[in-house]
């Protein structure tokens, strides 16, 4: 089955699922459907968070599975946890505020990069 696009080729902008359907029973549901929360991630993202769960949230195992450090790790898990936190909270402006202090302190102690904070930040 083909993976659905979270956003249009050519404004950007969120698409809607506008219709679910039972390919058994022939029964149809229309609406407005979201992506979920995942639908964000890149699929490289996607694939970490899938060995994060097969690994049992085992940093450790992590390190061994993809052949990197253990602060490389840890960024790019607090990178996804940042951006799935942005995705829920986005409505919120005092929960964008304090996440973009909470993402210029991770700069400022070198947790993640400058334009890792800068894409970040750009997403809230």
């Amino acid at each position: 089955m083909k993976k659905a696009v979270s956003h249009c080729p050519v404004c950007n902008h969120p698409l809607v699922i506008s219709r679910l359907s039972c390919h058994e029973c022939g029964t149809s549901i229309e609406g407005a459907f979201g992506h979920g929360l995942f639908s964000d991630l890149t699929d490289e993202e996607r694939h970490f968070v899938e060995l994060f769960v097969v690994s049992r949230g085992n940093i450790k195992e992590m390190e061994k599975r993809l052949g990197v450090s253990y602060p490389t790790v840890r960024n790019k898990l607090d990178a996804i946890i940042a951006k799935l936190d942005t995705k829920a909270h986005k409505s919120d402006p005092d929960t964008r505020r304090r996440r973009r202090l909470e993402i210029i302190e991770s700069i400022k102690r070198g947790e993640i990069s400058p334009d890792e904070g800068a894409a970040l930040i750009e997403e809230l």
